[in-house]
């Protein structure tokens, strides 16, 4: 008789509710994970909420948005916005809670120094960097040497 495998619904928050932080929310809660936004742009956050998300208006780098969200039993925060320093905050605030953060970089520089220097931040991803080389990969035909441009640590 084979165990049955039963996954267990995470908590996640997502600061920025842009063309990043929305394809990372769709997935997660396709996945049946719990996913809340937070979002400044009051039209966004009605039409989301009205697409049925939970969506909490305001400036995901602000102390009191952050704690209103109960970090203490969320199990990850992915800071997605096109703001770095707004990333950069809400990442070091979650990080003192335990949650896993990632963290979205804005450029090659603060990818590389947040690499190196930010060890309080579990991952950083640099979507532009990932798009291009799945253009090159494209661009070349799908050679399978490309994957080592986007998993550098892979195991």
């Amino acid at each position: 008789m084979t165990p049955t495998v039963v996954a267990r619904t995470m908590r996640f928050v997502i600061v920025g509710a842009g063309r990043v932080g929305m394809r990372t929310a769709r997935v997660l809660r396709e996945e049946d994970h719990a996913v809340t936004l937070v979002e400044p742009d009051r039209k966004k956050v009605d039409r989301l909420r009205d697409e049925g998300y939970d969506v909490v208006q305001g400036d995901g780098s602000q102390e009191e948005v952050l704690l209103d969200l109960e970090l203490e039993s969320t199990d990850g925060l992915a800071a997605l916005s096109g703001e770095f320093d707004v990333n950069l905050v809400a990442c070091m605030i979650a990080s003192s809670f335990d949650c896993r953060t990632v963290l979205r970089a804005s450029s090659d520089y603060h990818e590389y120094v947040l690499r190196k220097y930010a060890s309080d931040v579990d991952e950083v991803v640099y979507p532009e960097r990932l798009g291009a080389v799945m253009a090159k990969n494209a661009l070349l035909g799908g050679s399978i040497r490309a994957i080592a441009d986007v998993a550098q640590h892979l195991q």
